[in-house]
């Protein structure tokens, strides 16, 4: 196998270790870096996108080598939203067109955890909304065109994700792993998952605390404080900025969960059950390609 390997996501399931530290130690591929795909691919403008100057571009830096890409930010942000759908919609169609024969790898995890992790990640960007603000629950605009770029839940409907790239890919060269599973045994996993895809590490290589969510007295602490800094997302009210504050109150928190053990955020009961609800629906249809009872079993609503 010498296809192109396409990591999209999920964001919060390890994607970072995998960009930093996987797939750089693997001996039969090159890894284009993010700074490449955000410049040539991610965020070129419509009027600038051109796919055989990308193509060529990719081949003089990676030779005859297979080409690696992951990145979730193909499916948009968790502290902003690119739209109702059309960034990820236009990403899929411009992978498709620079690498027609690839092997597209997702990566799923429980969304009772996901969400957990991606408001976690907001809060840790300068964000400020409520979990039931950012997760849509409570309408912060009247407005559809005002709340256009904030976080949309809906990229967590694996479903229909995963179902576009099996429309455009087929089915067999979609790749489906529980971000749980993984997570259990990382060194197993590991193994089967290069053995799967035919790639070939450097050398033996183990995630360490895959989960960084904060805990709940460091997401409280930080949200705070990120009512007095610009911070490092447009979408959230603050009072004032305080220069270097942000930068400070980051390192301070990391510093808090690293030396102490704290119980992690979560949300509360009403949100899980909203979960439930939102999700279920998706997991079923989701089903078609994973075993229920594997989804099941990880606590996927169903």
């Amino acid at each position: 196998m010498s296809k192109t390997i396409l990591h999209i996501g999920f964001p919060k399931t390890a994607t970072t270790w995998f960009q930093q530290t996987f797939y750089p130690n693997i001996k039969n591929a090159y890894f284009l870096s993010r700074d490449f795909v955000f410049d040539n691919i991610a965020f070129q403008d419509i009027f600038s996108f051109n796919h055989q100057e990308i193509k060529n571009k990719i081949k003089q830096i990676s030779g005859d080598k297979r080409v690696l890409i992951c990145d979730e930010i193909f499916l948009g942000g968790l502290d902003i939203g690119f739209g109702n759908g059309e960034f990820f919609e236009l990403m899929a169609k411009r992978l498709y067109l620079l690498f027609p024969d690839a092997e597209i790898v997702f990566f799923i995890r429980n969304q009772h955890a996901a969400l957990e992790s991606a408001y976690s990640h907001y809060i840790m960007s300068g964000g400020t909304y409520s979990a039931k603000r950012y997760l849509g629950i409570k309408r912060l605009y009247r407005k559809p065109f005002m709340g256009y770029h904030l976080f949309n839940p809906k990229v967590y409907e694996y479903d229909k994700v995963i179902g576009t790239y099996v429309t455009l890919y087929g089915v067999d060269k979609v790749h489906i792993y529980l971000f749980e599973e993984f997570e259990k045994d990382p060194s197993e996993f590991i193994k089967h998952y290069c053995e799967d895809l035919q790639i070939d590490l450097n050398e033996k290589i183990s995630p360490n605390r895959l989960n960084k969510r904060l805990s709940s007295i460091s997401l409280q602490k930080q949200r705070f404080l990120n009512r007095f800094t610009l911070g490092n997302t447009p979408y959230k009210q603050y009072f004032f900025n305080i220069p270097r504050l942000y930068n400070f109150s980051r390192s301070l928190t990391k510093y808090i969960d690293s030396f102490f053990s704290l119980p992690k955020f979560q949300f509360s009961k009403d949100i899980h059950n909203w979960i439930e609800k939102r999700f279920k629906e998706s997991n079923q249809n989701l089903s078609t390609w994973i075993d229920a009872d594997r989804l099941k079993h990880w606590g996927y609503p169903f």
